[in-house]
């Protein structure tokens, strides 16, 4: 798949802009084109949200011991999240070309161990995305409250 320049720009700002950089630069950037050329920003959108979402329960269950008082509750709300993500990733791709689709179904929805670590490695990069969604919201929030 070819990257347009559009998204090369963009995915140069977010390698800059999060703190780590993006975990797979080329996989996210073959999700950022297929948004483009299907006309699936509203979809690239809610992937943002809901990876943001997931990691975020990552990172809460990864603080937890199982004799945290919530811990129950936060392992099943992340068992719930692990699962919409994964399926509205495969419904993103489900018109996708071969390839693409394939990598995807390889890489971050097979159902095994490294298949879970992708899939939380694409929620850290969508969470790039939505973190600088956020950031440019709250400056143009600024920017209409200082006119």
């Amino acid at each position: 798949m070819d990257i347009s320049p559009q998204v090369e720009l963009i995915l140069e700002f977010l390698q800059q802009y999060a703190p780590e950089g993006l975990r797979d630069e080329k996989l996210f950037a073959q999700f950022m084109q297929h948004a483009q050329n299907g006309g699936k920003q509203e979809a690239l959108g809610a992937l943002a949200f809901h990876g943001k979402y997931l990691r975020n329960l990552y990172i809460t269950i990864r603080r937890q011991t199982r004799e945290t008082e919530l811990y129950d509750k936060i392992e099943q709300e992340f068992s719930r999240a692990v699962n919409d993500f994964h399926g509205m990733i495969t419904e993103f791709v489900a018109d996708a070309d071969a390839d693409f689709r394939a990598t995807v179904e390889r890489h971050a929805l097979a159902v095994s161990e490294s298949g879970l670590k992708n899939l939380l490695a694409l929620a850290e990069d969508f969470t790039a995305l939505k973190n600088l969604e956020l950031d440019y919201l709250k400056d143009e929030g600024a920017d209409s409250t200082e006119e």
